[in-house]
């Protein structure tokens, strides 16, 4: 099995790398806000009873830009979620979300709730709701910034600032996870390396969900659902539960030691043997 693979939706390539048994559970992966398909690294080949295809999401890792047209609005994650297995042919699986792609794989079950055999969100459920009263200055500010936008991403002589910057950080990483995820994020240039992601994706969204609609994708999910959640993560238990609560169908959670990125520099091997199990039962 080749471990890199490229799918095409919507006019951009999408690349992926997959792990695993062919033949086992299918599995789609999706990373956080400015990762890519290496921050399943550590975790998809302990799922060895699994067929994994994590991807680089539109604008980061190897995949395409959207044109300068078309703007990075989170709920339009559903849609290439769905467009991405159809390219893959896989008409039921299994999707784990790291942060940002928790949140939209938590949009995604409530839309398509019949498509997925269950769900596992690490560190989100659900996106940032918005704030309505802001709603016309946020609008306003992103606006501005697409106006302004320049495509060209500075270069630098060589990739340690890139992992220095990641380390610095709001969400910490091990030395080690920052390079993995620096090495699928840059591309190389005349004069050295430059950040491969799309710009405008550190741009304001132009709207955000208000909380009950978010909630109400989160009261449509048909599927068992798993949490993974950090107790150094950017969550509290109660701030968590407020949509937890909402989950109507089964589901089970666990807080673990670690950070945001617990699933790729945390204990993953405890990760893997709850997760395993955990798609093993809902098998399709």
């Amino acid at each position: 099995m080749n471990p890199s693979i490229k799918l095409h939706i919507k006019g951009i390539d999408i690349h992926a790398i997959q792990w695993g048994n062919p033949a086992g559970e299918k599995v789609l992966a999706l990373h956080g806000w400015l990762d890519n398909a290496e921050s399943f690294s550590n975790l998809a080949p302990l799922l060895k009873n699994c067929h994994i295809v994590a991807v680089d999401l539109p604008g980061h890792g190897l995949s395409g830009h959207w044109p300068s047209h078309q703007h990075y609005h989170l709920w339009a994650g559903v849609e290439d979620v769905e467009c991405i297995l159809d390219e893959l042919g896989w008409n039921h699986c299994h999707i784990i979300g790291h942060s940002m792609g928790a949140a939209i794989a938590t949009l995604y079950a409530g839309t398509f709730p019949k498509r997925l055999t269950s769900l596992t969100l690490i560190e989100a459920i659900g996106p940032m709701a918005g704030d309505i009263k802001g709603a016309p200055e946020r609008l306003a500010q992103a606006i501005n910034s697409m106006k302004k936008h320049n495509p060209e991403q500075a270069s630098r002589k060589d990739t340690s600032s890139f992992i220095q910057a990641r380390l610095n950080g709001p969400l910490k990483l091990t030395s080690d996870s920052a390079e993995k995820i620096i090495e699928r994020g840059l591309v190389k240039t005349q004069s050295g390396y430059a950040w491969a992601n799309d710009k405008r994706l550190r741009y304001t969204s132009m709207v955000r969900l208000p909380e009950d609609l978010i909630q109400s994708f989160i009261a449509a999910i048909e599927c068992p659902v798993l949490g993974v959640f950090a107790n150094d993560g950017l969550f509290t238990q109660e701030q968590a539960h407020i949509r937890w609560q909402v989950i109507q169908v089964e589901k089970q959670w666990h807080w673990l030691n670690g950070g945001h990125h617990l699933h790729l520099d945390g204990d993953v091997e405890e990760i893997a043997n709850i997760v395993e199990p955990f798609i093993q039962a809902n098998a399709g």
